[in-house]
């Protein structure tokens, strides 16, 4: 599995637009990829300039160290979204001497359905760009979805694939959500999965 960076580096920011940016953390250990993946908003518009997905069993001390430098070398970042299932500490540790603009989200059903619901919503108004990527077009086709029997939406992907750069760039796009006015729109916090 190659240890994907596929789309710009941060060290060639200055092609990049100048923010804001939003970044998304999804983090995994064993069995999951931990990623980082950055957008940059313009107005509506909604683009990936980077992601980076680590090898397994990665310490999360490197990533943690990633994201403070992607977001010190960007300096206009807005938020950091952190999927926290599981690594709830990972947040605040990352707050301590780090950013302050980071959110950590406990990723359940409905706030899954909410994000992926937001991404489809700007790729079908052309609104979310993102450059070809082998592995992010894969992680978009395969992840599936089932109604559970208590009316919930359920997603999965087959055995074999993954979807954890599909769940980073899903929160970096989520993070960049406005409400009236441009004020940001906090995230429904749930604990249940």
């Amino acid at each position: 599995m190659p240890n994907s960076s596929n789309t710009a580096s941060l060290a060639s920011t200055s092609r990049a637009p100048h923010g804001p940016y939003y970044i998304g953390v999804d983090l995994g250990k064993k069995h999951d990829y931990s990623v980082i993946a950055v957008v940059a908003k313009d107005g509506d518009h909604v683009r990936l300039v980077y992601y980076k997905r680590w090898p397994l069993e990665t310490p999360y001390a490197t990533v943690m160290g990633s994201i403070r430098v992607a977001a010190e070398k960007l300096r206009n970042v807005q938020k950091i979204l952190v999927d926290q299932t599981g690594a709830e500490y990972f947040v605040e540790d990352l707050k301590h001497g780090g950013p302050a603009c980071v959110e950590g989200v406990m990723l359940s059903a409905p706030l899954k359905h909410e994000i992926l619901s937001y991404l489809k919503q700007l790729m079908q108004n052309r609104l979310f760009t993102y450059p070809f990527d082998v592995d992010l077009t894969s992680e978009l086709n395969v992840e599936r979805y089932e109604l559970t029997k208590t009316g919930q939406v359920q997603f999965s992907h087959p055995e074999g694939t993954h979807d954890d750069i599909l769940w980073a760039v899903g929160l970096a796009v989520y993070a960049t959500r406005a409400g009236t006015g441009g004020t940001m729109i906090p995230v429904k916090r749930s604990n249940s999965r």
